[in-house]
């Protein structure tokens, strides 16, 4: 069985073995050394020098948290949205009582930042790096131009970019840094990551947040005297400190090379079986994941290559449910067998379907383009 979803993702086998490990996360000195030790490569991948909280709880929890900490009722949010997930933050942001004005941008084209004007009246600025549902990244750099240093926070889901893509918050300006620890960190579900710049800290002392398991005040005040605020997920951390550990062994310039040979060899497996590619222009097709049009039924194909084949491909969500099918890139998968397992399933499954696509010339694609990275 194979798992070629955006998230989860397959586990290396050594990481995996640290599930299996047996730690008392309150009372181990050893675990909150490793604890930190995981929130300092974070810190070294995304460019932040600034605190990283990594809270129980899957990735939403961190956009979550990310609102609540910093937004009280009536502050006004600009959410820029060309996707499932840029939606998800304005509706986020209207629940804990902000006024939410929305910037939409087509969802198979990377977000205009020409729209984005008079930023300086609002409080906080929400963006998403990659839209995950779409196989879409978005121009982060263009966006950061129009806010940066314009006042307002700049809080971006980087969930399904950081790891598969360099980022560094501090020359882009973001001030709170959302990532998950299933996606590109090929770790298990349950780790919301949230990463918070000087700035940011300074609003979240003026904003009353009232709550508990969620509040970096609470988080500040345990780690301070060497302790969490709450029992955390102790064995979900210690598989993530060693999918990190095998991420800075191998180097991260070779991290973000292998995605890249990875997107661009299920592009060009894509074409080879003959669909046709969601977004607009390939350059900004996902280095995690890609999003193609299915000409079935997208329930036909993932039933098939899930059933009958042991390979697990994704469909999406929303407007862009019954229209697409996703092959996940990420982490651990970025890797030649990985894709050209998903891409050939999804060529059996297109003739399964009696739509004839030449599964040996998309294949032949993939290694094409693997070979040209020399990886």
């Amino acid at each position: 069985m194979t798992i070629l979803t955006p998230g989860p993702t397959e586990m290396n086998y050594e990481v995996l073995k640290e599930m299996l490990r047996s730690v008392n996360p309150d009372l181990d000195e050893e675990f909150f050394r490793t604890y930190r030790e995981t929130a300092d490569m974070i810190r070294n991948i995304i460019g932040m020098s600034s605190d990283v909280y990594i809270m129980s709880g899957e990735g939403m929890l961190g956009l979550e948290a990310a609102i609540a900490n910093t937004i009280a009722p009536g502050d006004r949010v600009l959410a820029l949205s060309n996707g499932v997930f840029g939606e998800s933050f304005a509706d986020l942001a209207r629940r804990y009582g902000a006024s939410v004005d929305v910037l939409n941008s087509p969802y198979d084209e990377p977000f205009n930042a020409e729209l984005i004007e008079d930023v300086e009246k609002y409080k906080a600025v929400t963006f998403v790096y990659v839209e995950t549902p779409s196989g879409l990244i978005n121009d982060i750099a263009a966006v950061s131009e129009k806010i940066r240093d314009r006042g307002p926070l700049f809080i971006v889901d980087a969930v399904s970019a950081v790891g598969g893509v360099k980022v560094n918050c501090e020359e882009l300006g973001v001030d709170i840094c959302l990532m998950a620890s299933q996606k590109a960190f090929s770790s298990p579900p349950g780790l919301a990551i949230v990463a918070v710049s000087k700035k940011a800290k300074e609003v979240i002392e003026r904003t009353n947040y009232r709550g508990y398991y969620m509040s970096v005040k609470v988080w500040d005040e345990n780690l301070a005297q060497g302790m969490f605020p709450y029992t955390p997920a102790a064995n979900d951390i210690l598989a993530l400190h060693k999918s990190l550990r095998l991420m800075m062994q191998e180097g991260l310039e070779r991290v973000y090379r292998r995605h890249e040979a990875a997107s661009k060899a299920a592009v060009e497996g894509i074409k080879a079986l003959g669909l046709k590619l969601f977004v607009k222009d390939e350059r900004y097709s996902a280095p995690t994941v890609t999003a193609v049009y299915s000409p079935v039924k997208p329930e036909d194909v993932l039933n098939f290559t899930w059933r009958r084949l042991g390979v697990m491909l994704a469909g999406s969500w929303g407007p862009l449910r019954d229209k697409l099918i996703r092959i996940g890139h990420m982490g651990y998968t970025a890797q030649r067998a990985f894709v050209a397992e998903g891409i050939a399933a999804l060529g059996a499954a297109l003739n399964n379907s009696g739509i004839e696509a030449d599964i040996t010339r998309a294949v032949k694609a993939v290694n094409e383009v693997f070979d040209s990275y020399g990886l």
